[in-house]
């Protein structure tokens, strides 16, 4: 046998032996990190639900972002604030399908097939006022379905306790306040337009 043939049996023989060694699957039942006392489909689906609406947002905003840092609009502090709240809703998005794993959820079909769109389906806007209004009105929406999820997952005989508190504690607060946040802009711009209308947009975006 020349020497390249016994070169070639035992590299083969080596990988053989090297992914019979370095596999990851097993024959033995697998840990579930789940259990029959704490996790509700139900609670569970709202959860999974939620991941597609952070991402929607995310969308909106990104293309009010967008908008607003076009060179016919320029006003690069309003897209900023945009820019930012599209960056919190993705990280909302992720925080929920982080939590869902730590539950022991699996399911990865967070969109059900259907492509995901802007929240509003909102692609232009007449001024600032406008897109402040839109921003808050997603908000408010958002903490409708955490109060609906919350209900979900504090049903009697169905209740998720870690969720529900999860949700209550971590997401309702934050809700809150980017609600006074934006409400605070809308009033903050409406003053700049008493006497200053033509004005309003840029000394808004100069205050940010």
């Amino acid at each position: 046998m020349s020497c390249s043939t016994m070169l070639s049996l035992l590299m083969a023989t080596m990988v053989g032996l090297a992914s019979s060694t370095c596999s990851v699957t097993s024959s033995d039942e697998k840990a579930e990190a789940k259990d029959a006392a704490n996790y509700e489909p139900a609670c569970i689906a709202a959860l999974e639900a939620q991941v597609r609406i952070e991402f929607e947002a995310s969308l909106q905003y990104l293309l009010m972002a967008a908008h607003f840092d076009e060179d016919t609009v320029n006003l690069p502090k309003v897209a900023e604030l945009f820019w930012s709240h599209a960056d919190e809703e993705r990280s909302h998005a992720i925080q929920f399908i982080q939590y869902l794993r730590m539950r022991g959820a699996d399911n990865n079909d967070f969109f059900g097939g259907i492509p995901i769109q802007p929240k509003e389906k909102v692609y232009d806007w007449s001024g600032v006022d406008e897109a402040l209004r839109m921003a808050l009105k997603m908000e408010k929406d958002v903490s409708g379905k955490m109060k609906e999820m919350i209900d979900i997952c504090s049903t009697a005989g169905q209740d998720d306790p870690h969720a529900a508190d999860w949700l209550t504690g971590t997401w309702l607060e934050e809700q809150m306040q980017g609600q006074r946040h934006l409400a605070g802009l809308i009033n903050t711009f409406n003053n700049f337009k008493r006497g200053h209308d033509e004005l309003a947009e840029w000394m808004f975006d100069q205050e940010l």
